[in-house]
């Protein structure tokens, strides 16, 4: 049974923006894609991402012909915006255009008459599937179609399934994306580059989930916070995920530190410390004032 918890990871979306989005003639297919870029822009408080047309194709379970024809036409009408045109080693960059202002698509209700571009082969409409020359319509289910199983029959499209290792790839490298959220709430933000090595280390491992990962590490925040920890005695973030100690704070304050009478574990552990440094400097000066007895001789001259 699925527990989806706020705690767990959130993307913060304006509300003006849900409700202006609610009124517009936007389909499923596009409002998927537009989710998925909410997700791993406002998801991580960034404002662009990369975004691969596979990509998307694989997260949103959408066919290739029918991402290609929504991104046309969420670009075209300025509700996604390019930000970097892609290379030959890179995506290309998107962002969410919150000025809706600026949006070409028309309002559900609106006496408006759709573009005749939007219904071609590349930016196409859902409502009007091309036709196939050797039989019939090609409706291109595995598109936008919630249908399963899917049939083969003559003039139907049927998208071939994923190789596992291309979707592991994808699912890497998005949990890689998460680094930037971690270290930016990461009380003590030094060594970047070691950190982000060992974020990546853990990422490659098939158990590893960097939401729970951050919700403990926020975890780990408040208990410190709650029990005064100075800066200097939380551990660099590499430390932090080579040990893993995240797992050790699937709650605030996990020992019930904070809620046992008297002090906290941290002021007993610093007065432990400054016993010890006492009794250190004790037995220095014990040991010069013997030094003098067994030495008269090296008694400094007045």
């Amino acid at each position: 049974m699925a527990r989806p918890q706020k705690e767990n990871g959130y993307t913060p979306v304006a509300h003006e923006i849900l409700d202006e989005i609610c009124q517009y003639s936007f389909n499923g297919s596009q409002l998927r894609i537009i989710l998925k870029v909410w997700r791993l822009t406002y998801g991580f408080n960034r404002k662009d991402h990369d975004f691969s047309l596979t990509f998307l194709q694989d997260t949103t379970r959408l066919s290739e012909s029918t991402v290609k024809r929504e991104v046309a036409f969420l670009t075209k009408n300025k509700v996604l915006l390019i930000t970097k045109e892609p290379t030959s080693t890179e995506s290309r960059r998107f962002s969410f255009n919150k000025n809706y202002d600026e949006w070409l698509v028309m309002k559900s209700g609106d006496e408006m008459v759709k573009q005749h571009d939007h219904s071609s082969m590349e930016e196409g409409s859902d409502s009007t599937p091309p036709i196939n020359e050797e039989g019939g319509f090609r409706s291109d289910p595995s598109g936008g179609s919630d249908m399963n199983p899917q049939e083969a029959q003559r003039g139907v499209q049927i998208r071939p399934p994923y190789k596992e290792i291309k979707i592991l790839k994808k699912s890497i490298k998005e949990k890689e994306a998460m680094f930037d959220k971690f270290y930016e709430n990461y009380p003590r933000r030094i060594a970047r580059k070691k950190a982000e090595s060992s974020w990546r280390t853990l990422c490659k491992e098939s158990g590893f989930d960097p939401d729970q990962a951050i919700a403990y590490t926020l975890n780990f925040i408040e208990t410190s916070k709650l029990l005064g920890t100075e800066t200097k005695y939380i551990p660099y973030p590499a430390t932090f995920l080579n040990q893993r100690r995240f797992a050790d704070y699937p709650c605030i304050d996990p020992e019930g530190i904070a809620a046992a009478s008297g002090s906290t574990k941290f002021d007993k552990d610093k007065d432990e410390l400054q016993r010890l440094m006492r009794e250190a400097e004790e037995r220095e000066r014990n040991g010069s004032r013997q030094t003098l007895l067994d030495n008269p001789d090296r008694a400094p001259e007045l």
